[in-house]
């Protein structure tokens, strides 16, 4: 169970206030929650992005919640894949180079990184856009590109915070296609999104509100 508590001058904000969460292998997680409930915190915290106040979160069977920033980082970059709302592509490479981003900063030697990057777009049907720049692609394809990035080093964890949300519903669609394809494959996937809808495809969702998870239901 986690507590996480911020402090804004003399101000005391419990933005997590004891949450208990399990996510197996091979799970598809959703989150959902209003802004202001404490599910941006607990992604951050699940992501490796911060630690909770106390409490114990476990990675892989490992107990990180009080790693430092170096040791968070290179957790994040080895067994945690992101695919974020606005996408963050760098616009003046190709989509392909855009892929290869996580592989520049980890440690460990990739053996043929370009076959990786070219394997990871195919996998979420984009090979043929490889060499195009994000800005020849649409909404939905720079999103599959995001995910491709979150693939390339192999994650035990793909973290995907409102990847729906700059989409229309058709483009969102075949957004949720590829991460059911994924989450069918093997991979673990870890959800927040405001739109219930898109929370339904989950195997899994979760709500939370005034920093606890007030209830759960299995899709």
């Amino acid at each position: 169970m986690i507590e996480k508590t911020y402090c804004v001058g003399e101000i005391t904000v419990e933005a997590l206030r004891g949450v208990n969460l399990t996510i197996e292998k091979g799970d598809f997680t959703a989150i959902t929650g209003v802004s202001g409930s404490g599910k941006t915190t607990l992604l951050n915290i699940i992501g490796c992005l911060d630690v909770p106040t106390s409490g114990c979160y476990k990675l892989n069977g490992t107990d990180v919640s009080h790693y430092n920033d170096d040791a968070l980082s290179a957790i994040r970059n080895e067994l945690i894949g992101f695919v974020f709302q606005h996408f963050y592509l760098l616009p003046y490479v190709t989509a392909i180079e855009n892929v290869l981003l996580p592989v520049l900063y980890t440690e460990t030697p990739v053996d043929n990184p370009r076959e990786l990057a070219l394997d990871a777009l195919t996998r979420v049907g984009l090979s043929d856009r490889a060499d195009f720049k994000p800005g020849q692609l649409s909404g939905g394809q720079q999103q599959r590109v995001a995910i491709a990035r979150a693939l390339i080093n192999s994650p035990s964890l793909i973290i995907c915070d409102e990847p729906t949300g700059q989409l229309d519903s058709k483009t969102a669609s075949e957004v949720m296609q590829t991460l059911v394809d994924l989450n069918a494959a093997g991979k673990t996937i870890l959800m927040v999104t405001h739109d219930a809808a898109v929370a339904k495809i989950a195997k899994k969702a979760f709500s939370i509100r005034d920093g606890l998870i007030s209830n759960t239901d299995s899709m």
